[in-house]
């Protein structure tokens, strides 16, 4: 797989293989593969019973709704290329914060699974390892969102 800005300003991802392509699967497989639902998860992390009944009543909802609506988006863009042959994605800015969004969700359920905290990928076992590489990857391809497409 290759990902590179390209000249008219939007982000060229050539899905070469179909390793690529399960590699581009696993950004929604990820993000939803998580005990209970991530938006859920976030709230466990207020403290006092107010914030968390706001929380609930006029943050959850609709925070919901926003990290299905990126990963429905994604999963719709994948389901456009064909599955057999190589192919091609590009990301206008218009739809960077979407990807942005898919790709932090898929790297906030890893970490939740597998707690890397810096730990030699040697030394983990074959599946850690793989988790491992796709969040690198993720946070590769947010990086060139952030530098290429989301700056002002």
């Amino acid at each position: 797989m290759k990902a590179a800005p390209t000249l008219d300003g939007r982000i060229r991802i050539d899905i070469e293989s179909k390793l690529d392509r399960m590699v581009m699967q696993s950004i929604s497989h990820d993000a939803r593969a998580v005990d209970g639902d991530l938006a859920e998860r976030l709230g466990d992390y207020l403290g006092d019973e107010a914030s968390t009944c706001d929380w609930e009543e006029f943050v959850l909802p609709d925070l919901k709704q926003g990290f299905n609506e990126q990963l429905d988006y994604i999963e719709q863009v994948l389901v456009g290329l064909d599955a057999e042959t190589p192919g091609t994605i590009f990301i206008v800015k218009e739809d960077a914060e979407t990807w942005y969004g898919a790709l932090n969700q898929a790297r906030l359920a890893l970490e939740d699974r597998y707690h890397f905290d810096g730990e030699n990928p040697d030394r983990m076992s074959p599946g850690r390892r793989t988790a491992w590489f796709r969040n690198q990857f993720y946070q590769l391809l947010q990086s060139m969102l952030l530098e290429c497409l989301m700056r002002d």
